[in-house]
């Protein structure tokens, strides 16, 4: 009797769910039609629980075509569709109306959980939404602002300390490593009030941290690659040691200044900025204070890192760029290169932002649904219609297919034209550091940094050839994505030129 008892309580309590959720199906398709949305298009799964998008992402990730397969996906099944992994429901979208829309709505769209990186990453900027990633992001932006001024005659030095280690007589190398030093120390200098000093490291420790810090972005990578991917590394204790190695380095740092002596750390500020000397105010619990310095280290070190070496990598096969880039450098006769200056030399910057929309570091933005919502473009037959999104619901935003699409920029999208952005008023449709309230704070110090080193790097040499057998760009996808061939140049200096290890 109690066994049919409990049998006819689980029937009631599943017709229940049943009846709540068909209830729910209901309104939400109610509200769907009084906001005017219809269908968006859906993939077509061949295998139970996506399967066979699954696969296919890896095995292209892993082929180095990750951004390449994104476009052919877009291109094949419109700007936005919908498919499902593992019984998630996911919205791709390319639309810029769409990115706007995600961008700016942040009560309706909300950072993705990332619970399968959240043991390296933590809670910080990079993963919070809502308050907290409002009080996050008002600590933040100002003292950003505040080090923009004191940036450029900080980051001289470490340049100076790369150019000793660039090959001059006409010699093969790879630039890649040696801009991953120089931002890696840069960037610990400016975060934790000292550098690695990677590219003076005889020793060889700061090498050891870079490889694990490295093999850390490249599990959490493969972890956020997809939906579901998580689960296929649960018993991946390598990246624990890999992460922990991460952890004690940043812990170490913060310990020892905040540990200095006060005097010291007054007087540093005269001359440079730190930023855990500003963060610290705000968080005092350290292992809080870790993850928010870390999820500022990350991009700082590896966003600016991947577009310089980005942008080399096309000036390498588009000589030419590189000897009008240096007629403009030799114009400026001298002049200090500070900020202001920086942030005019506009063919510069148009070197790097066509570089960024050939080759972006970072190509998806992931949000879901807060609530019932919608995106402005998407259904119907021709795409024109609203697409209704309930709660829930993954959007993932791609900038790779918006940036390589015809319409915006022209017939010769794979072509690489720094002309292209003359004139060009730049909105929703160049996002490569996203946009609106979550636009990344750090914006104007990676673009002045890159246009800092462009116009050392082509007044210190006459011309730049490519060594690379592969003239495609090859893609390693960590968290971001860089040329998995490396840089592979040669560099030939002026006449006159001075930089020696013994000075450095």
């Amino acid at each position: 009797m109690q066994l049919q008892s409990l049998y006819y309580g689980l029937l009631a309590l599943l017709i229940a769910l049943l009846i709540r959720k068909l209830f729910a199906r209901v309104q939400q398709y109610t509200t769907a039609r009084r906001l005017g949305c219809q269908p968006v298009r859906k993939y077509p799964h061949t295998l139970p629980f996506g399967y066979d998008l699954f696969r296919k992402r890896i095995q292209q990730r892993d082929a180095g075509r990750r951004n390449q397969h994104v476009l052919e996906l877009f291109r094949e099944h419109s700007p936005t569709f919908e498919e499902n992994i593992f019984g998630q429901r996911i919205v791709q979208t390319s639309d810029t109306l769409n990115f706007q829309a995600v961008g700016t709505r942040l009560d309706d769209f909300g950072r993705l959980e990332r619970r399968s990186v959240e043991p390296f990453f933590g809670r910080g900027i990079l993963s919070l939404h809502g308050p907290p990633w409002k009080e996050a992001r008002s600590i933040v932006t100002p003292l950003f602002k505040r080090a923009e001024l004191m940036d450029v005659g900080k980051f001289q030095k470490f340049v100076d300390r790369m150019f000793a280690l660039i090959p001059r007589d006409g010699k093969t190398f790879d630039m890649q490593p040696l801009l991953q030093k120089l931002f890696l120390d840069s960037s610990t200098e400016f975060i934790f009030g000292e550098t690695v000093d990677s590219l003076r490291d005889p020793s060889g420790q700061s090498q050891e941290f870079l490889n694990a810090f490295n093999q850390a972005l490249a599990g959490a990578g493969k972890r956020m690659a997809v939906p579901g991917a998580a689960y296929l590394y649960v018993f991946d204790k390598t990246w624990r040691e890999h992460y922990r190695k991460v952890h004690d380095f940043i812990d170490e740092c913060i310990a020892r200044r905040l540990n200095s002596d006060r005097k010291q750390i007054l007087s540093d500020r005269r001359e440079r900025y730190v930023l855990v000397d500003g963060m610290a105010q705000a968080y005092r619990d350290p292992v809080e204070l870790r993850f928010q310095l870390l999820n500022i280290f990350f991009p700082a070190r590896d966003t600016t890192a991947i577009l310089v070496s980005n942008t080399l990598f096309c000036l390498a096969r588009h000589p030419e760029h590189w000897a009008e880039l240096r007629k403009q450098a030799l114009d400026l006769e001298d002049q200090p290169l500070t900020f202001e200056l920086l942030k005019g030399l506009s063919a510069f910057r148009y070197t790097l932002f066509e570089s960024l929309r050939l080759y972006g570091p970072s190509g998806q933005i992931r949000r879901r649904a807060l609530r019932d919502t919608t995106l402005p473009r998407g259904g119907g037959p021709d795409g024109s219609f609203p697409v209704f999104v309930p709660k829930g619901t993954h959007v993932i935003v791609d900038n790779y297919p918006k940036l390589r699409d015809p319409q915006i920029w022209g017939a010769d999208v794979e072509a690489f034209r720094p002309a292209r952005f003359e004139g060009k008023v730049l909105g929703w449709d160049f996002t490569p550091f996203f946009g609106g309230p979550m636009i990344c704070p750090a914006v104007n110090q990676v673009i002045s940094q890159s246009v800092y080193l462009l116009v050392r790097l082509v007044t210190e040499f006459e011309r730049i050839e490519n060594r690379d057998e592969c003239w495609e760009y090859v893609e390693r996808a960590r968290m971001l994505v860089e040329s998995a061939n490396g840089i592979k140049i040669a560099l030939y200096p002026a006449k006159g030129s001075i930089y020696n290890q013994d000075k450095l």
